[in-house]
């Protein structure tokens, strides 16, 4: 069962991920999450303590301590912990400006499975030291699209970094304030970061945010700034790694159309 449902929901086989054993399922942590989240596995099945057993001993099993993939583990573990805790209690009345756990987790499976695209992508691409696309097939010849001075994980890491930071600075406010709801699609961002560049030639990254970004926009501003470079829109330098990366206007750049808003999905 556990092999026609990572067929269904299509994810990449990391021989590197954490492999769980349950009593109603084997497989990867990411794929559970997922038939938890299309209601295929029922939460109060689901051992956590078997799961965070497990990712401990995963933990201690790897030759060097990884960071960033302990911290997805972690927070999904404690996202599915918070989950099931919640299905063996009595029914307590939601307050309308929470996220309840559920929701929380198909955000975080939602962001997981993107990111891990988007590295899985960019790893192919770092095999030969330059980040390209396929010829066109007007033009006959490869168009770099990200400069060879940056690192899959120079990039990655600053985005991150800028992440962490946006974190801290929230947790350590403790603003009490009305949450405004907004929805922002990749599209909306992409052709937003496109009319900048209409009157700048380049801007550096931490430009596009202010004090009142939420994590989710910052997320899909990010997302906006790949796919732009994938249009060839732009070009990304960096001049130190892991620190702010320089957006720069690529020539011609204003002669592509701008991007359908169903193309692409929101993260609210």
């Amino acid at each position: 069962m556990t092999e026609e449902y990572q067929q269904e929901y299509m994810f990449d086989n990391d021989e590197s991920a954490l492999e769980l054993k349950l009593a109603n399922y084997n497989g990867p942590l990411d794929v559970l999450l997922e038939l938890v989240r299309a209601n295929k596995i029922e939460i109060k099945d689901i051992f956590v303590s078997q799961v965070t057993e497990q990712f401990l001993q995963y933990m201690d099993q790897l030759s060097e301590l990884d960071i960033n993939k302990a911290g997805e583990y972690m927070a999904m573990a404690a996202t599915l912990l918070e989950i099931k805790a919640r299905a063996l209690l009595p029914v307590l009345e939601q307050p309308d400006d929470e996220d309840s756990p559920e929701k929380v987790l198909i955000r975080q499976l939602e962001e997981y499975k993107v990111f891990k695209e988007i590295v899985g992508e960019l790893k192919e691409c770092e095999n030969v030291n330059r980040f390209y696309r396929e010829p066109d097939k007007n033009v006959g010849k490869s168009v770099t699209v990200i400069k060879d001075n940056l690192s899959v994980e120079g990039f990655m890491e600053a985005f991150g970094k800028f992440l962490m930071k946006m974190q801290i600075k929230a947790q350590a406010e403790n603003v009490s304030r009305a949450i405004q709801r907004e929805s922002f699609s990749v599209a909306q961002k992409l052709n937003w970061i496109r009319e900048i560049l209409k009157e700048e030639e380049s801007f550096r990254f931490s430009q596009l945010f202010n004090e009142n970004t939420s994590r989710n926009e910052f997320i899909t501003t990010f997302l906006a700034v790949l796919e732009l470079l994938k249009l060839q829109i732009i070009d990304v330098k960096q001049e130190r790694e892991f620190e702010d990366f320089l957006v720069i206007r690529r020539p011609d750049s204003d002669k592509i159309e701008a991007v359908v808003e169903d193309e692409y999905e929101s993260f609210e």
